[in-house]
């Protein structure tokens, strides 16, 4: 027997240790002098003198068996669910345009962009193709952009109508979502919308008074106010929606506000709705715990009482639940036809790995791509890294961007590691 690869050891008050194997999630909690004697004994001898904590490290994988390979075990388990091929992941982008011009938008804006009649046929013919695939099972349309309803009824509309009577007539279940500004829903759209299964991601930036002076229509109006209204209409509705509100040191103290523009929403409407608070990355300082940090737990924790759910998004989930765009049934077509494989970066040639042609058949950059589905786990101080079950060394993206540099691509300390495991301990306790 040995001690396992992904185990970290935190002590936690002051008369005891946690123990944490990131490979199975499980933790151990033992006082202070038991920790200090079973690591002065041979695990054969822990087996006899301290039966019961040598089991429950037996149960929590910390001590593992000589012929366990612990790296393989994990690399087959990212493989696993980066391919599974009963889901088909798509994003359109129907234009590169927007009507806001936020401050922290990574993206390049292109004026005027439409996805053209013969590009929208030609991803009409591409969702068939995927569909003709018998293993596919499910199927999930998604809107990105720009903002993607500019041009709806040209673009969204028509993929949408194909995409759900293909997956009908090939017994596929369906989904379709939006991440938009939320200011130009109508209630056409939301009629339209109400006969799938839908939901949107929609942001705020702050609330009202900081909102409006990010978000500004070009007459110099705010939004707040038409975004909080058209986000209630989906919830009526019965339309799901995640509400990503950015905050920053800058404007934390209006986001609590936020609530009080949702503390009226009926318990349907709170079955449809969940927020998700994220900090804009331009103002993060991830080893730094500051005020905005603690200002921002209390709004979670206030959000919650009120019956709403909250993300816990600074959590680390795991290789298990990846990234859609690391999924090998994932892509973006841009309204051009260029494809892409991460919603997360500017859509410039650069980054595409491939593009679509007008028959709906997508021509890959293989050298792109194989680099991207590689990259995960492949640089050596990942694989043996104590959390690398719960980083996987980034997703695909991150990792292939960080695989010509030395050392941690998100350069963790020892003490932001723990950090994230001692979340994790305290989410479990809370759940």
């Amino acid at each position: 027997m040995k001690y396992g690869t992904y185990i970290s050891t935190i002590p936690i008050e002051k008369k005891h240790t946690l123990l944490f194997n990131a490979l199975s999630g499980k933790f151990v909690v033992i006082r202070n002098k038991v920790f200090d004697d079973i690591k002065a004994l041979p695990i054969v001898q822990l087996a006899t003198d301290s039966s019961m904590v040598y089991k429950q490290c037996i149960d929590a994988g910390i001590i593992v068996d000589d012929t366990f390979d612990e790296v393989a075990f994990l690399e087959e388990r990212v493989k696993q669910a980066d391919n599974n091929s009963e889901s088909f992941i798509l994003h359109v982008n129907p234009t590169l345009d927007c009507n806001f011009n936020c401050w922290y938008c990574y993206e390049n804006h292109v004026p005027h962009s439409r996805m053209k009649e013969d590009m929208v046929d030609a991803t009409k013919s591409f969702i068939d193709s995927a569909l003709k695939r018998p293993e596919i099972k499910s199927f999930s349309l998604g809107f990105f952009g720009g903002e993607p309803l500019f041009h709806f009824e040209k673009v969204s509309k028509e993929i949408i109508g194909h995409a759900a009577a293909g997956c009908a007539k090939s017994s596929v279940s369906f989904q379709v979502n939006f991440t938009s500004n939320g200011a130009l829903i109508t209630e056409d759209i939301v009629k339209f919308l109400s006969q799938y299964p839908c939901g949107f991601q929609i942001t705020l930036d702050g609330g009202k008074p900081d909102h409006d002076k990010t978000r500004f229509d070009k007459n110099g109006g705010g939004s707040f106010d038409t975004i909080v209204k058209n986000i209630k209409l989906l919830l009526q509705s019965g339309i799901n929606v995640l509400v990503r509100v950015n905050y920053t040191a800058a404007n934390i103290d209006s986001v609590e506000t936020i609530f009080d523009a949702f503390k009226k929403s009926t318990a349907e409407e709170k079955k449809c709705i969940r927020f998700d608070f994220q900090r804009v990355w331009q103002d993060r300082n991830d080893n730094v715990e500051d005020e905005t940090e603690e200002k921002i737990t209390r709004i979670r924790v206030l959000f919650r009482e009120a019956g709403f759910v909250v993300n816990t998004n600074y959590l680390l989930h795991g290789v298990d639940d990846s990234c859609y765009g690391d999924k090998i049934n994932h892509l973006l077509i841009n309204y051009n036809g260029d494809v892409y494989g991460c919603t997360a970066r500017d859509f410039n040639k650069e980054n595409r790995i491939g593009f679509l042609d007008s028959c709906g058949e997508v021509h890959y950059d293989d050298k792109k791509l194989e680099k991207r589905n590689k990259s995960k786990l492949a640089k050596a101080v990942c694989k043996t890294c104590r959390i690398a079950p719960l980083c996987g060394g980034g997703c695909k993206q991150r990792a292939m961007e960080g695989l010509d540099t030395e050392g941690c691509t998100f350069h963790y300390s020892e003490e932001k590691m723990d950090k994230f495991i001692l979340d994790i301990f305290e989410h479990s306790f809370m759940r």
